[in-house]
């Protein structure tokens, strides 16, 4: 009987410090899409891919306007070579900003990265899960809004990051 009770209390032990190492933990929960799509550094990736894309528009329709008076000339030389402006010029534009987006994707995203470490140390929580992640959370324990804070004041030059 002594064995049954000492193994019982033994057992209530366990349990009563696996729970209090349990409650112990702190969680989080973070949406870095909302950080990519409204951050003060997301919105200038947004802004300057629409600026490449109207140069590039442009360049498209200069061509076009070519195009169109070697159309109407009927000069077939010409036109087949505008034709093939056109062609490397929207490749060569598509490629750029292919290659751009990972530079920035990449370097944005290591930024992110390394904030929501220092928030997470800084404020002494155990996980950061991102909110995609969880079937269910209590909303208090959203950390996006602040870390969003945190994450506009680090310093990103989009110019810079593409001579890297």
């Amino acid at each position: 009987m002594k064995k049954l009770l000492s193994m019982v209390c033994a057992s209530l032990l366990t349990a009563a410090c696996l729970s209090h190492t349990a409650s112990a933990q702190s969680m989080a929960v973070v949406d870095t899409n909302i950080i990519f799509e409204q951050s003060e550094h997301g919105k200038a990736i947004i802004k300057y891919f629409e600026g490449l894309q109207n140069e590039g528009i442009k360049k498209l329709e200069v061509i076009e306007e070519k195009r169109k008076k070697a159309e109407e000339q009927k000069d077939e030389k010409l036109l087949k070579n505008l034709e093939s402006e056109m062609q490397a010029t929207a490749y060569e534009l598509q490629n750029q900003m292919q290659k751009e987006q990972e530079i920035l994707f990449t370097s944005i995203s290591d930024k992110l990265t390394q904030t929501i470490n220092d928030f997470r140390k800084n404020n002494k929580i155990d996980v950061i899960l991102h909110t995609a992640e969880t079937a269910s959370y209590n909303p208090e324990i959203d950390v996006t809004q602040k870390i969003m804070q945190e994450f506009n004041k680090i310093k990103f030059d989009i110019k810079k990051e593409l001579k890297k």
